[in-house]
């Protein structure tokens, strides 16, 4: 009770009250801390975005080698037509024609394009019955520019044309913040000192810069754009395609390897001292540092299972050597032709006779078959001796080339040959032979390839689903096991039928979740391999790839300013690609939990 301004309290009141003033004290500044915590969290984020859209967006200069108008007639590149573009590729490119061909709208191997036809190369029977059969170096400009027009897309030829003819350079590039606040002075900077530089350097006096005060280095052609070494016309196209296919080689073979894993530890493992070990090595194996699994990939799925991740073992991915093959390879060394009919090797040569061509041709066969390693199957020096013991020539490792003609270089090395007087080649002819075969050897399929950088980063994230999904297979309740049992189920109908739909939403979102970090992970493809520029998209599991991650490190590693301009708008594909997953898990997890 109350007398006065004294107050009365029951025995142990008052301590309560200190003790619950005491408490919401601490409340109050446990609060303030989360509220900081979340405020500097914040900040980071705004800071991060900023950062990258800053880099993203912003002024330009481009200045043209070649005024358009004077190709166009006055008329702008995205009025003209394919023909029209595919025209000015032609009347201006000369021979490069066919590499555009090559890098653009071909079908086949690289290795292959000058040998097929017109009709392999665009994987179209439909094509002109006049050129179809027709190698592509037998027709005419006008005729490869028609299938530029037929096959590639608009803003295709059209970013060939700024690229090969027009040549067009962005000769400077600002941040967004000073495309807004300081643009006079951006404006002024560029039509003075930097015009200026670019004139003296490029030696164009006449040159005309044009300002673009608001550009975007992310726009729809950016995604649909295959890399390239000029950075207002590079893309994230390749990349792009390579990180969506890494994803669905990790979901495919981590997520049953991992809930598997799972499902035998939780259900069929007996909870003792073993299971118990099991399970610390799997959360130990979970903060491992990536570059360990990349080293680990490396060893085991680029070297060791190279004949499966290169395609070796499934006839896929590579242009298996065969007696035509090799006598086409050889037949211009040779004076005479060299025919292979119904399994027999004939040869008009005069200074080499058919036994020897087939002894020959069986060498090219063993040692241009597609390499289990980055460097070749096998050494120079092997190669060297196989032919030499075939041609019966004495080959010798020397260690440095003296005035002896007989002497040729390889790869650092010296080889000396001696020649019988009855020799059925001439020194120049077994020079080319060696050279051939280091050139077929060199360039042969290898581990480093999507499937192995995949597998890599499953057994990165492996351990990540395994402990998800025990964790969302123990929280479903013993008393729905117990139900299913009671009513005469199996222990595999009881986790089939009643398990693992409880706990599929916890153990998709997990696996979402580890897909999404194994997106970002950039350590791990560089050690098995990934390319760091590639104009081609991988085709199969066994084709060399590249990823986001290692485009955007490769582009900011460069000193042109532009390309941290492009590797930033990478950076926000990238984010926007991690953003989608970690939705696609919060939807699930929300849309089909199930509360127990």
């Amino acid at each position: 009770m109350d007398s006065g301004s004294n107050k009365v309290y029951m025995p142990g009141e008052k301590e309560f009250f200190r003790r619950l003033e005491t408490r919401h004290r601490r409340g109050r500044i446990g609060r303030l801390f989360n509220y900081l915590s979340i405020g500097v969290a914040g900040l980071a984020l705004v800071a991060l975005f900023f950062n990258v859209a800053n880099q993203a967006f912003g002024t330009i200069g481009v200045v043209n080698t070649i005024d358009p108008e004077t190709l166009t007639g006055g008329r702008s590149l995205d009025e003209l037509s394919n023909d029209e573009l595919a025209l000015i590729l032609a009347e201006n490119v000369g021979g490069k024609l066919r590499v555009l061909i090559r890098d653009t709208i071909s079908q086949v191997d690289a290795t292959q394009f000058t040998k097929v036809s017109v009709a392999e190369i665009v994987a179209d029977p439909q094509v002109d019955p006049a050129i179809a059969g027709e190698l592509l170096k037998n027709i005419s400009p006008e005729q490869q520019a028609a299938l530029l027009a037929d096959y590639a897309d608009h803003s295709t030829l059209r970013n060939l044309v700024l690229e090969e003819v027009i040549e067009q350079q962005v000769i400077a590039s600002f941040p967004l913040a000073e495309a807004i606040f300081s643009f006079d002075s951006v404006s002024a900077d560029i039509e003075g000192r930097i015009l200026d530089a670019y004139k003296k350097r490029a030696g164009h006096d006449d040159a005309q810069v044009e300002i673009i005060r608001f550009h975007s280095w992310l726009d729809s052609d950016f995604l649909t754009t295959p890399m390239s070494s000029t950075p207002a016309l590079a893309g994230v196209r390749t990349a792009l395609d390579g990180s969506l296919g890494l994803m669905a080689v990790v979901v495919l073979a981590a997520l049953p390897i991992g809930v598997g894993a799972a499902i035998y530890l939780e259900e069929y493992a007996q909870h003792g001292v073993v299971n118990r070990l099991i399970e610390t090595n799997v959360r130990n194996l979970a903060g491992v540092p990536s570059i360990i699994y990349g080293m680990l990939g490396l060893a085991i799925f680029v070297r060791a299972l190279a004949p499966f991740t290169s395609g070796l073992i499934f006839q896929a991915n590579f242009d298996a050597p065969t007696v035509e093959t090799a006598i086409e390879r050889i037949a211009p060394i040779f004076d005479g032709a060299l025919t292979f009919d119904n399994g027999v090797i004939s040869s008009q040569s005069e200074n080499v006779d058919a036994p020897t061509i087939e002894r020959i041709v069986n060498i090219f066969l063993h040692f241009g078959t597609p390499s289990l390693t980055m460097h070749g199957n096998s050494s120079v020096h092997d190669m060297s001796n196989s032919l030499a013991a075939a041609l019966d020539i004495a080959v010798d490792t020397v260690e440095a080339r003296d005035d002896d003609d007989r002497a040729i270089e390889r790869r650092g090395k010296y080889y000396r040959f001696d020649l019988p007087a009855a020799a059925p080649i001439s020194s120049e002819t077994y020079t080319q032979l060696v050279a051939s075969l280091v050139r077929i050897n060199s360039f042969s399929p290898n581990g480093r390839t999507l499937i192995s950088a995949g597998l890599t980063l499953v057994l990165l994230i492996l351990p990540i689903i395994i402990i998800n999904a025990q964790e969302a297979i123990r929280a479903v309740p013993f008393a729905i096991r117990e139900a299913s049992f009671g009513l005469g189920a199996t222990r595999w109908q009881t986790i089939w039928k009643q398990v693992l739909p409880a706990a599929l939403p916890g153990i998709m979102t997990g696996t979402i979740l580890s897909v999404s970090r194994a997106v970002g992970e950039t350590a791990p493809l560089i050690v098995v391999g990934a390319a760091t520029f590639l104009v081609t998209d991988p085709k199969s599991p066994f084709s060399q790839f590249t990823a986001l991650p290692i485009q955007i490190y490769q582009w900011t590693a460069r000193p042109q300013g532009q390309f941290a301009d492009i590797a930033a708008a990478a950076i926000i594909v990238l984010l926007a690609l991690m953003l989608t997953l970690n939705t696609a898990a919060i939807v699930l997890r929300n849309r089909y939990s199930i509360r127990f």
